[in-house]
């Protein structure tokens, strides 16, 4: 649990939950992005299930009135064990009176911060796990990594929606997605004049792309953006069914305060309960770029 002193303290605890919450509900990227199921009553855990893919292989031609051979189906087990995510503010009753801030509400709203920068964080880290992979350390972005991530997404049969998970750099640096669309350039190989990008090249004008090569994008500030210390950054491509987020039979997020007489002073205690699994491999693609 991570203990922080804080000077000033003003307003109700409600206040400071519903900071907290529209805080988390602002950060968090990933949720909506993951397959999420919520553990029952008395457990701990949840499980999503791995279906082996069937084929058009497994499909004969039958003759009336014969018997079919009966197929195997398969799946594998995949279990999220929740855990607890802990930040806790503790702020005295001194330092509350020598203030008129509102330190309830941005308590909270650091605090809510705090709790869904960690689930991106641990949600995002998975995606350096698909063994699946479209470019590599040491070579920048190209359009030909997110047409062939859909190649490989496609080819497993990973159902839509598709999103693009990239990094601050990997939108917006010079090696970034941006870059692909934004270049006035007009002569050679690089030619890439924004009149003939249509509404692309108008969104990269506006600084954001929000869909390209049939996926949806986003971006995390948690995508480690040097891996390895070599200036690479953690980006993927995913389809919903790739990772599976486990939350709390309570709920996902939770704050409370507890008042200590003896200390003089309030805590504030944001908790997040979850746990996250790999669900399939192959509805991901790990696509490692250098943002340097």
């Amino acid at each position: 649990m991570a203990l922080t002193n804080v000077s000033t303290v003003a307003g109700g605890v409600g206040k400071t939950v519903g900071d907290a919450v529209i805080a988390f509900n602002h950060v968090n990227v990933m949720f909506p992005l993951v397959t999420v199921g919520q553990a029952a009553k008395g457990s701990n855990s949840v499980q999503f299930g791995d279906w082996t893919k069937l084929t058009s292989g497994n499909v004969t031609a039958a003759t009336e009135a014969t018997t079919t051979t009966a197929v195997a189906i398969t799946s594998t087990s995949r279990t999220a064990t929740i855990s607890e995510h802990v930040i806790a503010a503790t702020i005295g009753d001194l330092a509350s009176m020598g203030s008129n801030d509102d330190l309830q509400g941005t308590g909270g709203t650091a605090l809510g911060n705090a709790v869904a920068a960690k689930l991106d964080d641990d949600l995002v880290e998975l995606g350096k796990g698909f063994s699946q992979t479209q470019s590599s350390a040491g070579t920048a972005l190209a359009l030909s990594h997110t047409f062939g991530s859909m190649r490989l997404l496609r080819s497993a049969s990973a159902p839509f929606p598709y999103s693009l998970v990239l990094s601050p750099r990997q939108v917006w640096g010079p090696k970034g997605l941006l870059g692909l669309l934004h270049d006035d350039a007009v002569t050679g190989s690089n030619a890439k004049p924004m009149s003939l990008m249509g509404g692309k090249g108008e969104e990269a004008m506006a600084g954001w792309v929000g869909s390209i090569a049939g996926f949806n994008v986003y971006w995390s500030d948690q995508i480690d953006e040097d891996v390895g210390s070599g200036g690479d950054a953690a980006g993927f491509a995913m389809s919903k069914g790739a990772i599976g987020l486990g939350v709390g039979a309570e709920g996902l997020f939770r704050i409370a305060s507890e008042r200590d007489e003896m200390l003089r002073a309030t805590n504030l205690v944001a908790t997040g309960f979850w746990g996250e699994i790999e669900i399939k491999d192959t509805f991901g693609v790990y696509i490692l770029t250098d943002v340097s």
